[in-house]
């Protein structure tokens, strides 16, 4: 366990260099000067010049890119011109809005799925259940904008259910968010759940024929209690994989569903940094991005040993 978590701060120190990297000279290739983009062209050259140093645009691209990787070792990931405030400080303001949709529709989904397989493993001849099995599918074709706007179309638009947008802290007052949280984190369960529920009934098809079950049952277990004690462990492997990989990446990729909604989270902000060519920002949500991406999938690992018996990591 202790080699493990040893390589993986090892590939974190690569990872995050890398992709540091990539995006400090990805962005400085965007067309136009972005201390005149933010100014606007009629200003004057003084100011435009002093907005430029105080970016770390001046010297030559190498120059930038030494002092920029100097200041980050230290921790300081600069200033966000478009916010006027710490880059540290934006991100994790804009980081809780999308951690509580990403948290609460994987939960959501995953608890789902589960309901949904062992329905159907336990009641294979229902018809209801094979219904629902079959129209997973379903969920995984259809776009997550276009459930977003039907959602908005019927519950917000038609029937006045619940707000078309907004974000309220669901900690500090629960009252006003949970109802602008339920559209969002229902556009986002049903594909996530669609997509979850596969994965694990082609795991679980895979261990219903194996020996061990057929034992189990002839010692008189009841099929509820050979799914939750043998089955379902052991059918939670690709799951938990399928699930660690996905969250990862909503941290960072549910911008369509934040526009919509109009939520401040890191999806939107990235956007909103790279429209405004807010260099150190768009750096700073790239790096967060990754951390998290690597962190989530050092926890999927962990994970296995827990699941499994079998697997160990040394």
């Amino acid at each position: 366990m202790a080699g493990l978590l040893l390589r993986r701060l090892r590939d974190l120190v690569f990872i995050l260099l890398i992709v540091g990297t990539m995006m400090f000279f990805i962005v400085r290739l965007m067309p136009g000067d972005p201390a005149i983009a933010i100014l606007g062209p009629t200003a004057r050259p003084a100011d435009v010049d002093a907005l430029r140093e105080s970016m770390g645009l001046t010297g030559s691209l190498w120059t930038q890119y030494l002092s920029w990787l100097g200041n980050v070792v230290q921790g300081d990931f600069g200033a966000s011109i478009t916010f006027h405030a710490p880059v540290v400080g934006v991100v994790l303001d804009h980081f809780v809005p999308t951690l509580t949709l990403a948290l609460i529709s994987t939960v959501i989904s995953f608890a789902v799925a589960v309901l949904i397989t062992f329905w159907n493993a336990v009641s294979p001849r229902n018809p209801v259940a094979r219904v629902v099995a079959q129209i997973s599918g379903l969920g995984m074709a259809i776009p997550d904008f276009w459930i977003a706007l039907i959602l908005v179309l019927v519950f917000a638009v038609t029937l006045r259910w619940f707000p078309s947008s907004g974000y309220a802290d669901l900690f500090t007052d629960p009252v006003a968010a949970v109802p602008m949280l339920v559209l969002p984190v229902l556009c986002l369960v049903i594909g996530q759940s669609a997509l979850f529920t596969l994965t694990l009934r082609e795991s679980v098809l895979g261990e219903l024929p194996q020996t061990y079950l057929r034992t189990a049952r002839v010692k008189g277990l009841p099929e509820r209690q050979v799914m939750l004690r043998h089955v379902l462990p052991n059918a939670l492997m690709p799951l938990v994989t399928q699930l660690g990989s996905n969250f990862a990446m909503m941290i960072g990729g549910i911008v369509i569903i934040e526009s919509i909604f109009v939520i401040p989270g890191l999806g939107s902000l990235l956007m909103g940094a790279v429209f405004t060519r807010d260099f150190p920002l768009v750096q700073g949500v790239t790096l967060f991005v990754a951390l998290m991406f690597v962190l989530v999938n050092l926890l999927v690992d962990l994970s296995y040993a827990l699941l499994d018996p079998k697997v160990r990591v040394f």
